[in-house]
């Protein structure tokens, strides 16, 4: 499994990586997860790793995530890509649907939430 995280809370984003690779049993966590704090970067990493899940936050130095979900969703058509929105605006929510994300966490983060969301039965046989 590989994800992405486009979180510029540098903190954050370690903290969800480290949370993940222990959730997930990830072996390799250099290779299978990295954390970037832009856009640029994360489409950048999109492109290089092909990843399964998308974390992204809306508020990033050189744009807003829910613009770039629509983006990603349209371009990568042929992947089973999960795009998880995450925002402390959650009057964003259903906008981030409407563009495209199968999931929205509320910020402050939830760790309980984003392990829901990989033990949900839909999510893994979605992957």
């Amino acid at each position: 499994m590989k994800i992405v995280i486009i979180e510029d809370e540098r903190d954050l984003g370690v903290l969800m990586r480290n949370f993940l690779v222990r959730q997930l049993n990830i072996k390799t966590p250099e290779a299978a997860i990295k954390v970037v704090a832009s856009l640029i970067e994360g489409l950048d990493c999109i492109r290089e790793m092909s990843p399964d899940w998308i974390f992204i936050d809306n508020n990033l130095p050189d744009g807003k995530g829910i613009n770039a979900i629509r983006q990603i969703k349209e371009v990568y058509t042929d992947r089973k890509m999960k795009v998880v929105m995450m925002s402390a605006m959650t009057n964003l929510k259903e906008e981030a649907f409407r563009n495209g994300a199968d999931y929205f966490l509320d910020k402050p983060i939830s760790f309980v939430e984003v392990k829901n969301i990989f033990t949900n039965p839909d999510t893994l046989s979605a992957l």
